[in-house]
């Protein structure tokens, strides 16, 4: 006889830190600079592009360029999330005691549009991969009301996209998802990571950001 126990999937959703009125500012910004910037549509490293298909308008902003409204109204409901998340796993707050290591959200984030069938991510991919070692947690807000959310098949849940709901959890190969599809109508999402970074003994880092994307500088040159 098998037992099956009932565990947390680290998976959690919060509601009311983004406001609808907020959301609506993110998504001004968005589209007044993806009328004016050159968006591919392909996203995503040419190596995973094989067989591993994303198409979508997506931009890559930072929270730490000054003229861009977008990031102080995200970074206050990432930063209301985490507590909210590590509040629930309060190991993740030891983490910092552990190898002198400390977490740091990523600088830059992405807004990404997805519009009708022919766009998605239409293949499971997790956010901790070669290229991208320092992930911890991946956030993720969508930022209207749509049909098709994100499917994740280990946790046997669907995130259902809400105007200002906050989802967070692991970037490990644990949490595979991918967008529910066919995509009906129009989805916005913001997404980003927090990094498990390491230190040196000045307390300057090893290494670089990563979550730079191709298209960042020139969003950089509209936006700064």
């Amino acid at each position: 006889m098998f037992w099956r126990m009932s565990l947390s999937n680290f998976l959690e959703t919060y509601d009311g830190f983004l406001s609808e009125k907020k959301s609506e500012e993110v998504l001004r910004v968005f589209e007044s600079l993806s009328s004016v910037a050159t968006v591919s549509k392909e996203q995503g490293l040419p190596y995973f592009n094989k067989g591993r298909r994303k198409v979508c308008t997506s931009l890559t902003f930072s929270f730490e360029d000054t003229v861009n409204p977008s990031g102080p109204i995200l970074e206050s409901c990432i930063e209301a999330g985490l507590e909210s998340y590590m509040a629930k796993y309060p190991f993740l707050k030891e983490i910092n005691r552990v190898g002198g290591s400390r977490w740091r959200i990523c600088p830059t984030y992405n807004i990404q549009k997805y519009d009708g069938e022919e766009e998605g991510y239409f293949t499971l991919h997790c956010e901790h991969a070669a290229g991208y070692p320092f992930r911890m947690l991946v956030w993720m807000i969508f930022l209207n009301d749509a049909e098709s959310g994100t499917e994740f098949p280990y946790q046997d849940t669907v995130l259902h996209p809400k105007t200002g709901r906050l989802a967070i959890w692991p970037a490990a190969w644990t949490h595979p998802h991918k967008g529910v599809t066919p995509n009906q109508g129009i989805k916005y999402i913001a997404t980003g990571w927090g990094y498990f970074l390491p230190k040196k003994r000045n307390d300057e880092l090893h290494i670089s950001f990563d979550g730079r994307h191709a298209d960042e500088k020139k969003i950089n040159e509209i936006v700064v």
